[in-house]
Formats: C-alpha cells, sequence, structure tokens
C-alpha cells in the first residue's frame, strides 16, 4: 500500500480541470501498475488537505508486492506523470509517495 499525492504550487485551475488532471493521472497510475506488476489495484481517494493537491489516493494490492516491483511502479509514475505535464504544457508536479501507510500511527 501506498499514498501517491501529486502536488502543483500556485496553479490556476479551476476544480473541473483539476479533476481532469485527476482521472487522466489515475488512467496513468493503472498503466504504470499493468506494466509492472500485471494485478490488479485498489485506487482509493484521500482527502486533499491543501489547494495545491491535485491528486491525492492510495494504491493498494489485494496481496504484497515486492521492493523491486514497488520500485518499478513508482519509477512508471514518475516517467509518465513527467512526460503528461509537459505534453499539458503544465508546471511539473511534486510526486510525494508514503509508503505502507497503514503502518504509521498517528
Amino acid at each position: 500500500m501506498i499514498d501517491v499525492t501529486v502536488k502543483m504550487k500556485n496553479h490556476d485551475l479551476n476544480e473541473r480541470e483539476v479533476k481532469i488532471l485527476e482521472v487522466f493521472l489515475l488512467n496513468l497510475a493503472a498503466q504504470s501498475n499493468a506494466s509492472s506488476t500485471k494485478t490488479g489495484m485498489a485506487m482509493n481517494p484521500l482527502e486533499k488537505l491543501h489547494n495545491d493537491e491535485v491528486l491525492h489516493y492510495r494504491f493498494a494490492w489485494q496481496s504484497s508486492i515486492s521492493e523491486e516491483l514497488l520500485g518499478e511502479f513508482k519509477e512508471g509514475l514518475e516517467r509518465r506523470f513527467t512526460v503528461a505535464f509537459k505534453m499539458c504544457d503544465l508546471p511539473e508536479g511534486e510526486l510525494i509517495y508514503k509508503e505502507n501507510a497503514y503502518l504509521e500511527r498517528t
């Protein structure tokens, strides 16, 4: 399980544009998962705590994946997201991971 957040500082996107970007990034995450793990992945939305967050999701697999597969998944996400932001002529978003989120206690 991994929490993924994408932040875009000082963006001027309206709510609809943020939602479209979010769906686009989720599709890219599904592609990354399919090419790296080749297993199903749940995508659960998390509360966006700041205005600069355009994506905040928890990705989870039914059974544990190896560190190597997780690394491949993250690498695929970074590559796809970077290209997507460039192709959409948007400032590159900051990609933040929080691994094993279920282990941390607040």
